[in-house]
């Protein structure tokens, strides 16, 4: 069991005044058997009130607008988290029990999303796992061999893709961060029907593991008669108690952390920093101030806004005294 402190702060900078911004955020962490949120609070640039919902895959969904007239806007999630530890699981079933599980979840609308793929697949894709489907493995036996392999052929290197980079240009440079190891997986193990998500959290910053200072990325497959179980290609082990779970899906646009947009000409800058630890100390975690908008609080209003408005009450007023 660990107790780790967690700091994400996402800050946002533009050119010139933006005049209004919607912004969606899946900045909860699961509170769970295996994740428990000791306390948890977002601050964000002048204490917007935030809508949360529920979504399809039991994410929770945060939802914020601003009508103010802004330049800069800061995001903050402080959280107490203890994660328990995880065995791995121990399957008494025997293999072709396990596998015509397995396809049976092919047909159920549950579990569609998480096997189809519509990637184009390259063939060494298809050779990895030709090679593995002859083997006598169990389901979780390939997932962790799959694990092992992107670990041991792709290399770690950041800055050579992006949010938006296809899978089959990650297997071309066969290098990347995180985000893509986990699409790698995920389209391997959907071709060998393994029903599996992507996964958005963090890793602690401890025992040389990548991904951390960030966001993190990792697989759930569904194995039979256990559930979903956690897989770390980056760093070649499984999701532990060093790993903590934001938000599930089929692929990174169900678990982005923050996304958004707005009105304006504006060019926006975006930074994001995270500290995860197992102690709480000023070293790890820096301040970040979050100074309000120097706005008195008023909407901006350009005159054409205004003349609208102002036919629209004259409207009104004639309607109402017909």
């Amino acid at each position: 069991m660990a107790r780790l402190f967690l700091k994400h702060s996402t800050s946002y900078s533009y050119s010139e005044l933006i005049t209004e911004s919607a912004n969606q955020i899946l900045l909860y962490p699961y509170n769970d058997l295996n994740q428990q949120i000791v306390n948890h609070q977002i601050k964000i640039t002048n204490d917007p009130s935030i809508f949360t919902y529920l979504d399809s895959y039991n994410n929770r969904v945060g939802f914020f607008t601003y009508l103010h007239p802004h330049d800069n806007l800061i995001i903050i999630s402080e959280a107490e988290i203890i994660s328990k530890k995880i065995e791995i699981p121990y399957i008494d079933l025997k293999i072709s029990s396990q596998w015509e599980m397995i396809e049976k979840l092919s047909d159920s609308t549950d579990f569609f999303e998480f096997i189809y793929t519509n990637n184009h697949s390259d063939k060494l894709a298809i050779k990895v796992i030709n090679k593995l489907m002859k083997s006598d493995l169990t389901p979780l036996n390939i997932a962790f061999e799959l694990n092992s392999y992107i670990y041991k052929n792709f290399d770690y290197v950041k800055g050579v893709t992006n949010v938006n980079t296809d899978v089959d240009d990650v297997w071309q440079l066969k290098s990347g961060v995180c985000q893509d190891f986990t699409n790698v997986m995920l389209q391997l193990c959907r071709l060998c029907k393994i029903p599996s998500r992507y996964v958005s959290g963090y890793i602690c910053e401890s025992k040389g593991l990548r991904g951390y200072g960030s966001t993190h990325a990792w697989v759930e497959v569904f194995i039979p008669t256990y559930g979903w179980f956690g897989l770390d290609p980056t760093n070649n082990c499984f999701a532990n108690d060093l790993h903590i779970r934001l938000a599930v899906g089929k692929n990174y646009n169900d678990c982005s952390p923050v996304k958004g947009v707005y009105t304006g000409n504006a060019t926006q800058q975006m930074e994001v920093k995270v500290h995860m630890a197992t102690k709480k100390s000023e070293s790890n975690f820096p301040k970040t101030e979050i100074t309000p908008f120097d706005n008195n609080n008023k909407p901006f209003e350009s005159e054409e806004m205004n003349s609208y408005r102002q036919n629209l009450e004259k409207k009104q007023q004639q309607q109402q005294q017909q």
